[in-house]
């Protein structure tokens, strides 16, 4: 484990080495989440020998609590500035949710260090609706999420985890767990849920010409799973894949056949 510091606050990040002749992947976690969330995925890409790092977004995990900024940029600037501690020079990323936000805010800033991108459920280029972009929700739908998140947060999580995110069955030690890392995260975290409401990363996505693996399930109720086949269509080199039944979390509803895509995506890059 290792942290990174940032003015006199710190990111807590994990690094596991791999091969010198395969990239290294990091993965950024969904909103409010842990790098904890991606442990299953973390085992079998090492076992495939690749690199890989976890990090903890500001204000969740066992990264400092108290960051006043949590907007986009800043958490894209984080994932720079660990690839840059770490000096890795091809790097995967591979964002979760609002993580695939972050994920594109750093590709945009990475330069030569970028190797390819994945977007597993990714809220990007945007998650609400405006002009030439009809998919997901209005900006006032963030906007009351927010409000019910603050006014009754373990509540909130609560019902997000049992029944928003999954749409496949999952055991009730997954719906316990990931309850239980989105309570590890401080109200400070909720300003870079409010982003969503009018983040646009069109014209970043499609600048960012390297290889690129879109991942959504179409039966995702807290992204538009449309919102992804626009990015696979937008990304010069994007390429869609939609698994049947699915939500939000694919690499936890159908871990298989999640992997398969992922690592035959990343096998075209060694």
């Amino acid at each position: 484990m290792g942290s990174l510091a940032v003015a006199d606050r710190h990111v807590y990040y994990e690094h596991f080495p791999g091969s010198s002749e395969k990239p290294t992947i990091l993965l950024c976690h969904g909103w409010g989440m842990s790098n904890r969330i991606w442990d299953d995925v973390t085992a079998w890409l090492v076992d495939a020998e690749f690199g890989v790092v976890t990090c903890d977004q500001r204000n969740c995990g066992q990264s400092s609590k108290d960051f006043s900024d949590v907007s986009i940029s800043a958490l894209g600037d984080d994932v720079v500035a660990l690839c840059a501690q770490l000096e890795l020079h091809r790097v995967v990323l591979n964002g979760w949710s609002l993580g695939g936000a972050v994920a594109i805010d750093a590709a945009s800033k990475l330069g030569s260090r970028l190797a390819a991108l994945i977007s597993t459920c990714g809220a990007t280029p945007r998650y609400t609706q405006a002009d030439g972009f009809p998919h997901g929700g209005q900006a006032a739908d963030v906007q009351a999420t927010v409000a019910a998140l603050r006014a009754d947060r373990i509540n909130f999580l609560y019902t997000l985890y049992h029944d928003g995110v999954f749409a496949m069955p999952v055991t009730q030690a997954i719906k316990a767990r990931t309850l239980e890392l989105a309570l590890q995260a401080s109200p400070g975290a909720d300003a870079s849920l409010a982003a969503l409401a009018d983040i646009d990363q069109r014209s970043m996505m499609r600048l960012l010409d390297v290889p690129a693996l879109v991942v959504c399930g179409d039966s995702d109720g807290v992204v538009d799973p449309a919102i992804g086949g626009y990015a696979a269509d937008l990304l010069p080199q994007g390429k869609l894949v939609t698994l049947q039944g699915v939500g939000h979390a694919p690499f936890i509803e159908k871990p298989d056949e999640y992997r398969t895509a992922v690592l035959g995506f990343l096998q075209r890059l060694v």
